[in-house]
C-alpha cells in the first residue's frame, strides 16, 4: 500500500509547551482521516507539520515520498502546488478581492493567460457557492459561509492530490455543511486525493472518512473505524470511572 502522508516519532515544543511527544501517522494514498481532538490538543498544528508549513525539532515528515525537513526548496515548492489547505479561519488575504483569493494559487504556480484563470476561478466559485457579486469584495465583508467556501474554493483551484482541511465546514448550518462535505467527498474520491481533516467532532453522516484518528497528549491515542474508536471511548471512559 503507497503511502501519502507518514509521521515518525515527530516531536515539537511551542514555547514550554510540549505540542507532540513521539507522534506518529499514517495516511494511505488515496484514502481519508480525520482526527478529533479537544480544544489545545495540537490539530491545527498537526496540518501545518503535515505540509511542512512548520517542521518537528525530532522525527521525521514525509509527503509524496518527500522529506519535508531535508528536501531543496524547489521540491518543497513543487509539492505546495499539489497540496490544498483550508485553514480553521479561512485566512484569506484580508487586503484581497475574494476572486484574487481564489486565483492566488493558479498565478503563483501556473503561468496562465487571465482568460484562463478567470475560467477556472468561475468553476471553481461555481463549484463551491462561492456568490459572484462579492467576487469583487474583500474577505471582512463576506459572510463565514461564504468565506469558507471562498477558502476551499481557493485550496482546489490546482486539483491538488494532498488536501489538509481544518474544520474546514464548522459554524455553518446543518444542509450547507452536508453539502460542502458532499462536494469535498465527491472530489477526493474523483481526483483520488489524500485528504486529512482535523475537528473537535465527528464529521457529519455522509462525510465519513476511512479512518479517524483520537489526538491527546500530543501523540495519537487511538486509530481506527469509527465504530472502533468508539469502542477505545468507552473503555476509556469506564477505565477513569
Amino acid at each position: 500500500m503507497e503511502i501519502a502522508l507518514e509521521i515518525c516519532n515527530a516531536s515539537l515544543h511551542l514555547d514550554s509547551r510540549v505540542i507532540f511527544r513521539d507522534l506518529n501517522l499514517h495516511l494511505p494514498r488515496g484514502q481519508s482521516l480525520f482526527v478529533m481532538g479537544g480544544s489545545g490538543s495540537g490539530k491545527s498544528l498537526l496540518l501545518r507539520l503535515c505540509a511542512g508549513l512548520i517542521l518537528p525539532e525530532k522525527g521525521k515528515v514525509t509527503l509524496g515520498g518527500t522529506d519535508l525537513k531535508s528536501a531543496p526548496r524547489e521540491e518543497i515548492q513543487e509539492l505546495r502546488a499539489r497540496t490544498g489547505f483550508v485553514f480553521q479561519d479561512s485566512a484569506l488575504i484580508s487586503n484581497m478581492a475574494v476572486y484574487d483569493n481564489i486565483a492566488l494559487p493558479l498565478r503563483y504556480h501556473e503561468k496562465t493567460t487571465e482568460d484562463q484563470v478567470r475560467v477556472r476561478v468561475g468553476e471553481k466559485m461555481e463549484l463551491f457557492g462561492v456568490d459572484p457579486s462579492f467576487q469583487w469584495s474583500l474577505p471582512a465583508a463576506l459572510s463565514l459561509e461564504m468565506r469558507k467556501r471562498a477558502a476551499l474554493a481557493r485550496a482546489f483551484m490546482l486539483e491538488p492530490e494532498f488536501l489538509f482541511l481544518d474544520q474546514p465546514t464548522s459554524g455553518l448550518e446543518t444542509e450547507v455543511e452536508q453539502n460542502l462535505n458532499r462536494i469535498i467527498r465527491d472530489y477526493q474520491q474523483r481526483r483520488g486525493a489524500s485528504l486529512l481533516e482535523v475537528g473537535s467532532e465527528y464529521p457529519l453522516s455522509g462525510a465519513v472518512p476511512d479512518r479517524i484518528g483520537l489526538l491527546e497528549g500530543g501523540r495519537i491515542k487511538a486509530e481506527g473505524t469509527r465504530e472502533e474508536v468508539e469502542v477505545y471511548l468507552e473503555k476509556a471512559k469506564k477505565g477513569s470511572s
